[in-house]
């Protein structure tokens, strides 16, 4: 039950600092997206950019269900290897950074762009496709570079370890099974 504790909380918490982030980054700091309109581009990588954007409040919905679902299952990774590994909890900070960094290669050069968010509104398919989608997103900045925020990547980088990573690893290390 604790691992079931720590899976959940793990997940809840990173993904509400990580979706008030992309709130406040994505919205008044940067390109004005609402709240809506960035859950939206959440949900654009089952539906693809057109669909939910035209999909209103329910692919807002889809974007929070998958973002809490996706940072759960993020989660539910860490602290199963937790279990086996202990240093994944007696240095808890530092293997939740790093482990955060795979999160946002994970996420923002390979997940994202094999999404339907990715190509022309559909998933990555044919291994042809998978492949030439990786190959250009490893050959790209992502997420795409921007003068006009040009601390927009790092801010992302720093989210997703400390917002994400390292809240994961502290449930992790909190709702470890007690030592006999």
């Amino acid at each position: 039950m604790r691992i079931l504790w720590g899976i959940l909380l793990g997940g809840l918490i990173a993904g509400a600092l990580d979706i008030v982030y992309a709130f406040i980054v994505y919205g008044p700091m940067s390109y004005g997206l609402t709240p809506q309109e960035v859950l939206q581009s959440v949900a654009a990588g089952w539906l693809g950019r057109e669909a939910s954007r035209a999909g209103g409040l329910d692919s807002a919905m889809l974007g929070i269900a998958s973002h809490l679902l996706i940072a759960t299952l993020m989660a539910a990774v860490y602290v199963v290897a937790a279990q086996r590994f202990r240093a994944l909890t007696d240095k808890a900070i530092l293997w939740g950074f790093i482990y955060g960094l795979v999160l946002y290669v994970a996420m923002n050069y390979v997940v994202a762009p094999l999404s339907a968010a990715g190509g022309d509104g559909h998933f990555a398919t044919s291994l042809g496709e998978v492949s030439s989608r990786l190959r250009e997103s490893f050959s790209d900045i992502r997420p795409h570079w921007d003068p006009r925020y040009p601390w927009l990547i790092p801010a992302t980088i720093i989210t997703h370890t400390l917002l994400v990573g390292v809240p994961i690893a502290l449930m992790a290390k909190r709702f470890a099974p007690q030592s006999a």
